[in-house]
């Protein structure tokens, strides 16, 4: 099945070259997911040119491959010409490198987390109202003062005729450990969800819940 999907793959976002190419791609992209991706030095570690490196991006973004998590500033707004994230629509991708290629790195537990609640995160904005995902208007990250990054930060969505904000969200795979990073939402919106391995602690501004039960709720 993983060399099925890869055929497709390489297809659909037009991957010349050998075969290999491919999961190298992706190991890149899976290993650069928790920080805002630099496309030039994305295609010079893959040997490739910054413009064909960038159209497969975009391919695999409009085959629903990938979502891009731009960088918002303090009114939730997209930086112009800043940096987004990229996040792999579904965690097969993210796997299918070290399964195909002997030598490759498996995706860090975190993140593969924080990716599937950008994903499930954008999946809801667009239900809630539709035509948000094509248009790359769904999910954000963005920087503190401090220079401390959150991963899902605040956006608008409209509910029952009103207009109100999704809660921000830190993707971390730990058991333990968890208020130095809630804190750094909190002193940036008060309040937010830190959504962890197996913690859930609901005694704080922010709360500390498994990150699948976050995901299932946002389903």
């Amino acid at each position: 099945m993983d060399r099925d999907l890869a055929a497709w793959l390489r297809g659909d976002i037009n991957l010349e070259g050998p075969p290999e190419s491919l999961p190298l791609f992706l190991e890149q992209l899976a290993g650069r997911a928790t920080s805002p991706l630099n496309v030039a030095h994305t295609a010079e570690e893959l040997g490739w040119t910054r413009p064909v490196t960038a159209g497969r991006l975009n391919r695999l973004v409009r085959g629903f491959g990938a979502l891009w998590c731009r960088h918002h500033d303090d009114s939730g707004r997209p930086v112009v010409g800043s940096q987004p994230r990229l996040y792999l629509v579904d965690p097969v991708l993210a796997w299918m490198p070290s399964r195909l290629r002997a030598g490759l790195r498996p995706p860090q537990m975190t993140a593969l987390t924080e990716q599937a609640l950008g994903v499930a995160l954008a999946r809801r904005i667009d239900h809630l109202h539709e035509g948000r995902w094509v248009a790359g208007d769904t999910i954000g990250h963005t920087r503190t003062a401090a220079g401390n990054e959150i991963d899902l930060v605040p956006v608008a969505v409209p509910s029952g005729g009103t207009t109100l904000e999704s809660v921000p969200i830190e993707g971390k795979w730990v058991d333990d450990g968890w208020r130095s990073d809630a804190k750094v939402i909190e002193n940036k919106f008060r309040r937010g969800i830190l959504a962890t391995k197996s913690l859930l602690d609901l005694d704080h501004p922010s709360w500390a819940i498994p990150a699948p039960l976050v995901a299932l709720m946002l389903e």
